[in-house]
């Protein structure tokens, strides 16, 4: 067995995977957990657990209509099962029949600065009976889903669905089909139609775009179906071998050369141009062709109308002069296109442009957000490294710790320069106590500050400090890391939090927490276990600001990441940004909503991690030791956990008392980083051997990528 049930005497079972004794005192925390009567079938035991504050560190507690507030969380949001989401096949899925599938697929997402990329999926089944609302947008479609979802605004945040407004600007997802029959999607930060086959190669789902001699580079579909855009159907060719290839095609099948196909081709062409329509279009195309001609080749156009009696430019006068030329440039100048969003008629291509960016910003605008008086199953999708997809509506979602990134640099790349790397992270990213000295404007920008007002009133004074802190990694086992992975692959990773405001809500809402046991009389086998019901004003007001303090946490990595990468690509691509090869994202020290033996709990995982099956991960080893980049497994005993890292064997304070910077300098041997005692405190030897872990845990987790720093800054 995989792990071990304690021998305890708890209303709830304590299930350990750490594969050796508790001491008396995390036997005694443990016991304390499992005793409290609103716990959820047993209390999980990761293999890195030790010591914490109320509650062991590296526990996972699933609860019944209450939360201990000993971690930082936030909801998962969740869509209805008729829900549709298009996928780049051409084709529309409810998200229920996603999740039924259990495979991969892919997705439209999009970018902060508004940028539609493709990207991969999958859907999960989230919650049963879930309460409601109803989101109408100003296109007329209706969206269903739970209060708790966040929606992407125009401006690139996010908002929970219950918080939206009549006129919220939402981003927008528009496609439609060319006369070609090729997918075309609008991209929010331009305006413009692209090509979906164009949005899935610059999204690096075809491997490099490669150059022909002499020729443009162009997408073939394989099927002949230009709206099916998976890869697999997509094939990189020259111009002039698709043509030839698609003539070859034509010459293999007699019937589509034969008099009678040509005779019911011209045929329909003729009927076409009888209509108004087909007049129209074709008039255009001819005005269209003869101008790009005269652009095009304007000496070529001379010659041809050489012999017209009137040359060149004279020839354009000649003809804008005639009233058939006045006619038609005054035709042109008053013709109107037709605005998608809205309905309004505007002069001119450029006009249309203007409108929409003036009155709409490209966007979706609420209508509507109304309660529904039902419950229903709902469903979400995970798309690592966007964390959003698009639905049918025409809008984008967001889909429900540690940061890494895999980059496309190779270890060699990196000799002579490690110290200069650590020195410009150092530089760029404050440590322990310190701050950023100025607030960036990206940090400024964060949405979430106009919720500050809203925190506990305890927290009120530090958002000048939460702004200044934003970007910085803090101390203790906080870290930034460069890696090499066993194919010696260049890996980015760090692990920070929510810096001080994260820490003073957290001590606000247990300070209230235990006014309020003491208030009730409250009998609690540690205080630090006092604990919020659901439903009452303090539950909702420590949610909201859960929610809150775990968005400032993934934003605050957000910041560090984009100035840790562009030091690497300063160092190894000579400022040339790049493209990550996988990017994973994952929360420790938090709480959610969650679905588990078939009923909806709250989930606290404190110093653990969510491993849902092909949830990736980040578990990483101490500044010496190694790291893994791992795919949960779905373990129902683990309430789909595994753990955050090694886990601490010695205090922090018996590590300095034991250990010497002779001992620090030979464990860190190979890795550039800080020896001195500032750090002696996070020595390898006071940590859990990381392979005795990881092997504790193999069926809760599987390896994807095995890591081994080379930079570590620590705070």
């Amino acid at each position: 067995m995989p792990y071990e049930e304690l021998e305890i005497s708890t209303a709830s079972p304590v299930l350990s995977w750490a594969n050796h004794s508790l001491g008396s005192e995390e036997t005694k925390m443990a016991k304390n957990v499992a005793s409290l009567p609103f716990v959820f079938k047993h209390v999980a035991l990761m293999p890195d657990v030790h010591l914490g504050k109320g509650a062991l560190v590296g526990s996972v507690i699933a609860t019944k209509e209450a939360i201990i507030p000993a971690a930082v969380g936030v909801d998962i949001g969740c869509f209805v099962g008729e829900t549709l989401i298009p996928l780049v096949d051409g084709k529309s899925y409810e998200i229920r029949d996603l999740a039924e599938q259990n495979q991969e697929f892919i997705v439209y997402a999009c970018t902060p600065t508004g940028r539609i990329m493709a990207a991969t999926a999958t859907a999960k089944l989230t919650r049963k009976n879930a309460s409601l609302l109803k989101l109408i947008l100003d296109n007329g479609e209706e969206i269903i889903s739970t209060p708790d979802h966040q929606f992407m605004l125009r401006d690139g945040s996010y908002e929970e669905a219950q918080n939206l407004h009549p006129q919220t600007s939402l981003m927008p997802f528009y496609s439609k089909i060319d006369k070609d029959g090729y997918t075309l999607i609008a991209q929010p930060y331009s305006g413009r139609w692209q090509k979906a086959h164009w949005i899935i190669a610059r999204s690096g789902l075809l491997g490099k775009i490669p150059k022909f001699d002499d020729q443009k580079t162009v997408i073939h579909h394989r099927n002949f179906n230009e709206s099916d855009n998976r890869p697999e159907n997509l094939e990189f060719m020259g111009n002039r071998d698709h043509s030839a290839y698609h003539r070859s095609i034509v010459e293999r099948n007699q019937y589509w050369q034969s008099p009678e196909f040509e005779q019911k081709r011209i045929a329909a062409l003729a009927n076409k141009a009888k209509t108004s329509e087909g007049y129209k279009y074709y008039a255009d195309r001819g005005t269209v062709n003869i101008l790009n001609y005269m652009q095009q080749q304007p000496e070529h156009f001379k010659q041809a109308v050489a012999g017209n009696g009137v040359r060149g430019k004279q020839y354009l006068v000649a003809y804008n002069q005639s009233e058939k030329g006045r006619n038609k440039s005054k035709e042109i100048a008053n013709r109107h296109y037709t605005c998608e969003i809205c309905g309004a008629e505007v002069k001119t291509p450029i006009g249309l442009h203007n409108h929409r960016r003036k009155e709409h910003q490209c966007n979706h605008k609420v209508v509507a957000v109304i309660p529904l008086d039902y419950t229903q199953d709902v469903y979400c999708l995970t798309v690592p490294g966007y964390n959003n997809f698009a639905l049918q509506a025409g809008v984008f979602v967001h889909n429900c710790g540690m940061a890494a990134i895999k980059t496309p640099f190779q270890g060699e790349q990196l000799e002579g320069k490690l110290k200069k790397i650590r020195l410009d992270i150092e530089a760029a990213i404050p440590t322990g106590f310190n701050e950023n000295k100025e607030v960036e404007k990206s940090v400024t920008n964060w949405q979430n500050w106009r919720e500050f007002k809203d925190l506990h009133p305890g927290v009120q004074n530090l958002q000048e400090k939460a702004m200044r802190q934003m970007g910085s990694l803090g101390g203790g086992n906080h870290f930034v890391e460069v890696c090499l992975d066993t194919e010696n692959q260049v890996w980015l990773m760090l692990h920070s939090g929510s810096r001080n405001i994260g820490n003073m809500l957290a001590q606000s809402h247990i300070s209230t927490a235990k006014e309020l046991a003491k208030m009730a009389g409250n009998k609690l086998p540690d205080p630090d276990l006092a604990y919020f019901v659901a439903n009452t004003r303090e539950f909702k007001s420590y949610w909201h600001d859960l929610q809150w303090a775990q968005e400032y946490a993934r934003f605050n990595r957000d910041v560090m990441m984009v100035r840790f990468k562009r030091i690497i690509e300063k160092h190894l691509a000579g400022g040339k940004a790049t493209k990550p090869l996988l990017e994973v994202n994952c929360h420790h020290n938090y709480a959610e909503k969650e679905l588990h033996f078939g009923e909806e709990v709250y989930v606290t995982r404190k110093g653990a991690v969510r491993a849902q099956t092909e949830d990736y991960g980040i578990i990483p080893g101490s500044m010496g030791a190694k790291s893994f980049i791992v795919k949960g497994k779905g373990c129902a005993n683990s309430f789909c956990s595994c753990s955050h890292g090694a886990g601490r064997l010695l205090s922090r304070n018996k590590a300095k008392n034991v250990y010497t910077l002779d001992d620090l300098i030979e464990q860190t041997k190979g890795v550039e980083c800080r020896k001195d005692t500032g750090v002696l405190d996070e020595i390898p030897g006071a940590y859990k051997p990381i392979e005795q872990v990881m092997a504790n845990q193999a069926d809760l987790v599987e390896v994807v990528a095995t890591l081994k720093q080379v930079v570590c800054v620590k705070g």
